[in-house]
């Protein structure tokens, strides 16, 4: 075998075990920080539910929540593989057509900085740069995700990609993975907008008082996110956020936009924040009991 030969073989390697590296990222939803978080969550939903049954059983409770019964199934091989695909596309040509997130921040810096010059001197302390980056960052990574998604929802071009994502009939956290891999270019093109043209804009104003940690590390508000119970969202584990569902997406919430029903239809669009369902008329809450929901594309159209 020639060396070119071990040295594509190598590569493609190191980009199907990519994925791996997702449980070491804090910036991922994969982190393992956010796994243990959502067994926890999990476990104390399904726990608080037998008491109520007066079954409560620590034992039955973790058989229910891994029953290869709802994991091990032909829906889960798909999400692998749409997993393991994507990660080659994205580092293989994704990447390296469109750039980094730190190539675009430093290209949005140097823009303003040729067209508008130096920045003003503002006097703001750093801690409160690093929060007010969190800020903007979170609400517009939040804004964004919710109108690509809604648009996949209404452009029936869009909802031939996106359907792919609404065909699982067995919802897992794997199943965030399965995604068209024309969509996952879109919403990296997304990423890397939002991410650029905020992070590039604080590096512009604040440059001084930016740290790398604050651009380049974890969204405070993001990661408070994944950690209360955001892999839970593709499970069939129903936490409901209750009062507070008037403000954020819980994972029940996300499910019942999976659901196939048509009282479910076109609802639920945004990541974190309802407010934007709320304003777009597409918010319906999570009650505090499971309906009998079904998972598919039966039902589930493009307006």
């Amino acid at each position: 075998m020639s060396d070119m030969a071990q040295g594509i073989i190598g590569q493609l390697g190191e980009w199907l075990i990519a994925p791996l590296g997702n449980v070491l990222d804090a910036a991922s939803r994969m982190y393992w920080l956010f796994w243990l978080s959502a067994i926890a969550l999990a476990l104390a939903v399904v726990l608080i539910a037998q008491w109520r049954e007066k079954k409560c059983s620590v034992t039955r409770a973790f058989a229910s929540l891994f029953s290869p019964h709802h994991w091990w199934r032909r829906s889960t091989l798909i999400d692998l593989g749409f997993m393991l695909g994507n990660s080659v596309l994205r580092l293989a040509v994704v990447i390296p057509l469109l750039g980094s997130h730190l190539l675009a921040t430093l290209w949005v810096a140097r823009t303003l900085q040729s067209n508008l010059g130096n920045a003003p001197e503002l006097a703001v302390p750093g801690v409160w740069v690093a929060a007010l980056y969190t800020f903007c960052f979170f609400v517009a990574e939040d804004f964004s995700r919710f109108f690509l998604h809604r648009t996949m929802h209404k452009v029936p071009a869009l909802w031939r990609l996106h359907k792919v994502h609404h065909s699982a009939r067995r919802l897992t956290p794997l199943t965030l993975f399965r995604v068209h891999p024309l969509e996952m270019c879109l919403y990296y093109g997304r990423g890397l907008v939002v991410f650029g043209t905020v992070s590039g804009s604080f590096v512009y104003l604040f440059g001084s008082q930016l740290s790398g940690w604050d651009v380049l590390g974890v969204d405070a508000l993001g990661f408070a996110f994944n950690f209360f119970g955001a892999n839970l969202r593709h499970s069939h584990v129903w936490l409901s956020f209750g009062p507070l569902e008037r403000w954020f997406i819980s994972p029940a919430g996300h499910q019942l936009h999976h659901s196939r029903l048509p009282a479910h239809r076109d609802k639920n669009f945004g990541t974190c924040l309802s407010l934007w369902d709320r304003l777009a008329g597409s918010h319906l809450p999570a009650g505090a009991r499971r309906p009998r929901l079904a998972f598919g594309l039966s039902g589930v159209r493009s307006s």
